[in-house]
């Protein structure tokens, strides 16, 4: 279960529980202009000139040294038994118009959720049930008995837990058309989103390409000799510090671009919710003023949080790597346990960082004042149990998978409508037209409903800081918003 995606509440009762009333409570404030982590944003500016002056100078001359023979390689391995070559612009085409494809979709997807989300959230509530009781009956049906009874604990589990948060979809519903509202009145922040992700899948390109260079820079040819000639073998001794190094490297721009986007659209929410008159359009002040807030002021905190997590990601990667080498089973289960502890901490912190960044995005603070006030904040109004129902998740995860379905079934059409352009796969072609057109639509619809995630999470830390500006500027989302929460604690006046 994800612990950020629908924060269903148990409201305490200040007296009872020794929580300081709400009157004690400080909001949040504006923050002067000024970059805050400075330092966190210039480390990973080095950090990218560093990968692209490897980049240049080693990774860029191994490939063109051995671009001769990749390419004989590569020409061998896809050519077919009669020689008919794959026809690569007919990939291209094909996944060009399933993205396309997937834009359409996406963005119906966030008419089809507000239309009616009390009844998608009780759809993908079951839909994961069903999931779960198919996989007991196929582990079962092959005779996988241990796989098919702890596969029915968690069945188990997930149908008590589903009877437990069923109350509370009414609540979900409410945050998630809030979220879609505040989304559709400013679109232009899905463009501010690929933007960004596109440039993180150039930089992740220029990694590779530094990374080829780092592997042939540490390679070691060795040359044996033996009754039928000369042998040569070589292989990479890249140590553990390079290796580490570009995994924090690798990490670190993931979260970095990730968070950016969270960032910029806590922004636009928050001031669609406080100043709906500077959010109300596509390419409305709070777009702008939020993305230009995430990519330069508050940039650092962005960068100081995400390297947290990257440190993190990249310890586990190496445990794990180094688990799977270790010949002592002492050893091995050692390595186990400290991967396990590394997950966990790594969740920790991602969980963390989901409400810090949207203190940030909303006030500009910097990294380490704005998760001690976000926390400030949930235990001052008594939201100091924090539940991880999942319903939202479960109607993103749902919709994503019928995205990528929708687009796969485009790839199929085209397969049939131009068979040329997935020619040279032995009989594989559907499977191919289908799978990368999936892929793409997966990929795209990931991101729409990222947005669509950090928008609710945004919209459940504004509900608890500032439901009266709430009530003044969106009275009936706020009745809404209200009601639901009545219908989960009906003896409670929380707001």
């Amino acid at each position: 279960m994800s612990k950020e995606d629908d924060l269903n509440t148990t409201l305490i009762d200040p007296e009872v529980n020794d929580v300081p009333s709400s009157p004690e409570f400080t909001k949040g404030e504006e923050q002067p202009k000024s970059c805050r982590d400075a330092w966190a944003a210039i480390l990973f500016y080095g950090n990218m000139i560093a990968i692209a002056v490897v980049a240049g100078m080693f990774g860029v001359p191994a490939i063109q040294k051995y671009n001769k023979d990749f390419d004989q390689t590569l020409g061998e391995a896809i050519t077919g038994a009669g020689d008919m070559d794959i026809y690569y612009q007919g990939i291209l085409y094909s996944c060009l118009i399933a993205a396309g494809a997937s834009f359409l979709f996406s963005g119906l997807s966030l008419f089809v959720m507000s239309c009616c989300p009390k009844f998608l959230i009780q759809i993908s509530l079951l839909f994961s049930l069903v999931l779960s009781a198919v996989m007991v009956a196929v582990a079962f049906f092959y005779k996988q008995y241990i796989a098919g009874a702890l596969g029915l604990v968690f069945f188990l589990i997930s149908l008590c837990y589903a009877y437990y948060v069923w109350r509370r979809i009414p609540f979900a519903a409410a945050n998630l058309n809030t979220g879609l509202t505040a989304i559709k009145l400013n679109a232009g922040i899905v463009i501010m989103s690929y933007l960004i992700t596109i440039a993180g899948f150039f930089y992740m390109m220029l990694w590779m390409v530094a990374v080829v260079g780092v592997y042939d820079k540490e390679k070691v040819t060795t040359t044996t000799h033996d009754d039928g000639g000369t042998t040569e073998k070589s292989e990479s001794t890249v140590g553990g510090g390079y290796f580490f190094l570009l995994l924090v490297a690798l990490f670190w721009s993931q979260q970095v671009f990730t968070n950016t986007i969270h960032v910029t659209v806590a922004g636009v929410v928050s001031t669609w919710w406080y100043s709906p008159e500077e959010a109300r359009s596509c390419c409305s002040a709070g777009v702008r003023d939020s993305f230009v807030r995430a990519t330069t002021t508050s940039f650092g905190s962005i960068c100081f949080g995400s390297l947290l997590v990257a440190i993190i990601k990249a310890l586990r990667v190496m445990a794990e790597s180094a688990r799977g080498d270790a010949d002592d089973g002492c050893a091995a289960f050692l390595l186990c346990l400290v991967t396990c502890l590394l997950r966990c901490l790594e969740d920790i912190l991602e969980y963390f960082n989901k409400f810090a960044f949207i203190y940030v995005g909303m006030y500009g603070y910097s990294y380490i004042e704005a998760g001690k006030n976000v926390m400030t904040m949930f235990k001052h109004r008594g939201w100091s149990i924090i539940i991880a129902d999942d319903l939202v998740s479960n109607v993103l995860f749902l919709f994503t998978l019928i995205i990528g379905g929708l687009t796969g079934c485009v790839g199929l059409v085209l397969n049939e409508t131009n068979p040329e352009w997935f020619e040279g796969y032995e009989g594989g072609a559907m499977g191919v037209a289908f799978g990368f057109t999936f892929l793409v639509g997966v990929v795209i619809a990931s991101i729409m409903l990222s947005i669509v995630d950090s928008a609710v999470n945004t919209v459940l830390v504004a509900f608890g800081e500032g439901p009266a500006e709430f009530e003044q500027n969106h009275p009936e989302l706020s009745a809404e918003m209200h009601e639901g929460w009545r219908k989960v604690f009906p003896d409670d006046c929380g707001f």
